[in-house]
């Protein structure tokens, strides 16, 4: 299977001084449960693949069977919305309703935060996947994990901001770490 992925060179991320305030909704929080293990009940995690929920990181957060697209939550419910690592696994054709239902679901004045990679154009590329090894620091844990996708879009920061602000989100952070970004949007 690995034959068939690029991978781009090893990213580091560092969370141990993130800054997430409130009740979390993780977006895709199955996995490694990445943002579960940074704050712990603080965090909803939803996945639409019991699966991955199943194999997240055990902690003292919720797990849910839920598509990010039809989000079962009330309106401004969560502080802050998280993606990290996920976005690139939703259809581009869904990114805009999991935008608006992400919006809804958000308080006003509360954050939606993502974390994920650059995915350039394919070219000629024979490889049908696209991926990064990653290893996450939160304070003294390190985390080695990697994420591919296929490799059938595009997608960076301008992309993400320029959806943020089409659904109403106003930026109050970007950057881009090598060769993955992170955008800080808020809800006003």
């Amino acid at each position: 299977m690995e034959d068939n992925i690029q991978f781009i060179e090893l990213q580091k991320i560092d969370l141990s001084n993130v800054e997430l305030k409130g009740r979390i909704l993780d977006i895709g929080g199955g996995g490694e449960g990445i943002i579960g293990q940074l704050k712990g009940e603080q965090v909803v995690a939803i996945d639409r693949r019991e699966s991955e929920l199943k194999e997240a990181a055990p902690g003292d957060y919720l797990k849910i069977i839920m598509d990010a697209k039809d989000l079962q939550f009330l309106d401004e419910t969560f502080d802050t919305t998280t993606a990290f690592f996920t976005l690139m696994y939703i259809p581009l054709s869904n990114h805009q309703k999991v935008f608006q239902e992400i919006y809804r679901v958000t308080k006003k004045g509360g954050e939606f935060v993502i974390w994920d990679f650059i995915i350039p154009n394919r070219g000629i590329s024979d490889k049908d996947l696209y991926g990064l090894y990653l290893e996450v620091k939160i304070g003294e844990k390190k985390i080695s994990t990697g994420y591919a996708t296929k490799w059938n879009k595009e997608q960076d920061l301008e992309y993400y901001l320029n959806l943020g602000a089409s659904i109403g989100f106003k930026s109050v952070e970007k950057k881009i770490m090598d060769q993955m970004f992170y955008i800080r949007f808020q809800k006003v």
